[in-house]
Order: C-alpha cells, then structure tokens, then sequence
C-alpha cells in the first residue's frame, strides 16, 4: 500500500510537472503570436531638432544645440496618424518614421550543405529587412500636448496596421503582465515584458498627471513606444523613467490609454487640446503645509496664487483657500482637479467650492478657455526662430507673449533660448530679453530684426534690450555663422 502511494504521489507530480511545461511554452507560443501581430503597428521616430546643449549637461534649455533624437511611435489609424511623446518632437525641424516591416520570410537562403543548420535559426528565422530597404516616410506634427507628453503625427500612407485606442474591458491592475514596445537606443522593433507595478502613481506632487508604472525594461528611445496587455490592447503611451543617468532601474512609466485616447481625439479634430482655467495657481496641500499655515485640512487642492484683476478674484477666491469640489464633484487630489478641467465647458461659469476656515463657501467662476494654439508661444519655430548672427532663437512679441511674460513692449523680438557657444556674459542676450531696436531703429518682430542685420555695413550695432521690466542699451558684435553642428542625442 505504501509502495502503491509512493507510485501515486510520483506520478501526480510528474504529471503536474508536465502541465506546468505545457503552460510556459502555451504563454511564449502567445508572446510570439502577440509580437508578429502588433510589432508593425509600432514605428521608430527620427527627429532633427534643437535641444538643450550637451554642454550645459542636458538640463539647461536655455542653451540650444542641433541634435538628432530617436523616439519610437504607435500607428492609431490605417491612414498614417501616429502617437508618440510631444518630447520626442519638441523644437523639430525634420521628422522621418521609420515602418516595421510585416513577418516575411527571409531573403537570405539556408546555409550551405554540410554548415551547421544552426545559422538558418539565427539568420532565416529573424525575418529582417535591412534598413536600406526599410521604408521611412516623412511626417508632420498635427498638434502637440506638453502637459500629457503626447503628440499626434500624420505621415501619407494607407492600409497601415493599427493598434486602436478602442476602450478596454477593464483598467490596468497591479501584477497585470505587460508589454513594452519600442527604439531603445535606437533598436527598433525592441519588446521587453513585465508587470503593472502601481497605477495611479504621481511621482510629482505638483504635477497633475497620473502615470502606470511598469518594471517592463524601458531606455532612451522607448518614448512614444506603446505598453501592451497580453491581449495586445493599449494600456499606456511609455514616457519616461527614473534611474541614474537615464537609464533603466525598473521605474518606467507610461500615460494611461484613458488619456492617450481623449488627447488624441482632441488633437485629431481640433489640431489642439480645449480646456479651461479659472486664472489661479493650484499645488497639492501637505499636513506640513497645512500646520505652517494654520489650515483646517491637511490635504487636497489650495490655492496658491490669483491672478490680479482676473475673474478668479473678482469672484471672491482667494490663496489658501481649500478647493473642495468643481462642478459639483467633490476632489481631494491634483490629478482629479485638473481632469476636471479639462473636460469643463469653457462656455460655462466653472461652479467651485472651496473651504476656508471652517466654512464652506461656493463661486461661480468664468472660465478661461485654452487651448493648444498657445503651444507655440512656449515654443520655438525651428526654422523661423533661429537668429545666426545673434546666437540667438527668438519670437516675435505677440499679445500672448506680453500677457504670459508681463513685458512692456507690445513688439520686438523675444529671446527663447541662445544657441550653443554664445556663453560671453559680457554681451550674452538671455532668454526672456526683447529686442527692442537695433542702432536705434525700432524692431517691429524677426523679419525686421533679420532684414536690420542683413542691412549692416560695418561699425558698432548696438541693440536696445528689455530686460526683467526695464530697458537698457548692449553693444554686439555680429557674425554671418551657422548654428552649431548637429550631435547625436537619443532622448526619452
């Protein structure tokens, strides 16, 4: 009997063994499948653009260089329109899509008889294209969102494979396998696997937007690149990571498809994203904040700022109050204030509870509509804003530009960014300046500035500058210099 039992157990196990087997070779024969099916459906973005200088680090976007950028991109419609990460294509002047090519046999033959067969797995059985034969189109930007980080592209080409931004059956959960698809350091057709590590998360307190964390293997270059269930259904748009020099520590994240899908409609019929604003700064409460400042709740939304003369004060609110509900939703957190507000009619008076104190007060409030139009004025224009001979990237002063940056002049020239190797402080402009007149002429916007620096005939040119509210004159020396040269630099 107890040999009879010993048998049992054995086999039991074996058997168990044997399903366990069965299992992991049915989830990779899956994987496989999944792979051949959405892989052509994700693009490698290549993009000429200005970036912030190597020199400066990478963080001062003050200081401009010519630069190359790898991102990759998800193909949403069978016409040609393409997700990807408005940091992907940021101050670009050239943007080209690289296409993945369909599974196809190779065009490579087996190996000579008598080789080792080996080599027809690794060679026949990789089905690549080599990249002289890889189709790359090139493609605009139909509009951009810098608050979620995603920008929509438009390349001529039809009957695409897709992966729809159709809503899933349920959200992403924690422990949900995922995966990632993308360019890291410019490999194209890359996937890496692995879970939902929190959903939800904010890793800034300030900033608004909620992401999907992943420990699914993320690099330079996967920006753009789509996360995927096994289902292969969108989950998120991958955006950036957290580790020491870019590089991946399992702390990847990705904007929820939720978000992606209503960018994307907003960016495809609008060329922008609507929302609306009640003309006040907001930021996450902390008890910290809350005891410093002898607050009745420790957490939720305050107010910090309200804009002088804007219909927020004349409506009664004011800093340190506690929002505690738009529109009749109650809110306790940053993400949730600014859905909110996104999706409010700008047509309509925004209704805001806030506490103050102890009591409970209401407002109705008139609404500030913007929209993405207003991209361009914290942007430059890669090919008008550069000025050569000032070292310079400007803007001509636009109302916008006086009302955002309170200037005095109502026209010049607006210093963005200066371009690399201008770093003379002696004679250096410095973004946020304005060109007002150059040897007393005065400048009308760029067109003026560049037609007064093409008219030079030798001696001093002395430009008029405001600076931080006031106006003082610089001496300049002028030379007819390109921008610098272009550098290789994959980014997030």
């Amino acid at each position: 009997m107890r040999r009879l039992l010993i048998v049992l157990c054995l086999a039991v196990c074996a058997r168990a063994a044997d399903e366990k087997r069965n299992a992991l070779a049915d989830f990779s024969g899956a994987l496989e499948k999944l792979a051949a099916t959405v892989a052509p459906a994700v693009v490698q973005v290549q993009v000429s653009a200005w970036c912030p200088s190597a020199s400066a680090g990478g963080e001062d976007a003050a200081v401009l260089a010519s630069c190359r950028v790898i991102g990759s991109g998800v193909i949403v419609e069978s016409s040609g329109y393409i997700i990807t990460n408005e940091h992907v294509v940021r101050n670009a002047r050239a943007i080209r899509v690289m296409l993945t090519p369909k599974p196809a046999p190779s065009a490579d033959g087996p190996a000579p008889p008598g080789r080792s067969q080996a080599l027809d797995s690794v060679i026949t059985g990789s089905n690549r294209v080599p990249l002289g034969k890889r189709e790359v189109l090139d493609a605009v930007v139909v509009g951009a969102n810098r608050e979620s980080d995603l920008a929509l592209l438009k390349i001529e080409a039809t009957g695409l494979p897709v992966i729809p931004l159709q809503q899933s059956e349920a959200g992403p959960r924690q422990g949900q396998v995922v995966l990632a698809i993308g360019s890291p350091e410019g490999l194209d057709n890359t996937m890496t696997i692995g879970v939902v590590s929190a959903v939800g998360r904010q890793p800034y307190p300030d900033f608004p937007m909620l992401y999907i964390q992943t420990d699914a293997a993320i690099n330079p270059g996967n920006s753009g690149g789509p996360l995927l269930n096994v289902k292969g259904e969108l989950v998120g748009i991958n955006t950036f990571l957290l580790g020491e020099n870019g590089r991946n520590q399992g702390l990847g994240f990705a904007v929820p498809a939720g978000v992606v899908r209503y960018v994307y409609e907003q960016l495809r019929a609008h060329g922008a994203v609507r929302y609306s604003l009640v003309a006040v700064q907001v930021q996450t409460l902390t008890p910290g904040l809350a005891q410093g400042l002898g607050l009745s709740q420790g957490y939720g939304v305050m107010i910090s700022d309200v804009l002088p003369g804007s219909p927020a004060e004349e409506a009664g609110l004011r800093p340190r109050d506690i929002i505690t509900a738009v529109d009749g939703a109650s809110i306790s957190s940053l993400p949730y204030y600014a859905a909110l507000m996104y999706l409010h009619d700008p047509t309509l008076p925004v209704a805001v509870t806030v506490l103050r104190g102890d009591r409970s007060l209401q407002f109705q409030v008139p609404a500030v509509p913007i929209d993405d139009h207003d991209y361009g004025v914290a942007s430059i224009d890669p090919h008008e804003s550069p000025v050569p001979e000032l070292g310079i990237f400007g803007k001509t002063v636009n109302p916008a530009l006086v009302i955002r940056n309170g200037l005095r002049s109502g026209s010049g020239v607006y210093v963005f960014a200066r371009a690399a190797g201008n770093d003379d402080a002696a004679t250096a402009l410095e973004p946020g300046d304005v060109i007002a007149s150059l040897n007393g002429t005065p400048v009308l916007g760029l067109r003026q500035l560049r037609e007064a620096l093409q008219g030079l005939s030798g001696g001093p040119v002395v430009l008029e500058i405001e600076r931080h509210g006031r106006f003082f004159y610089m001496e300049r020396e002028v030379e007819q210099r390109p921008m610098a040269r272009a550098s290789r630099k994959e980014v997030q």
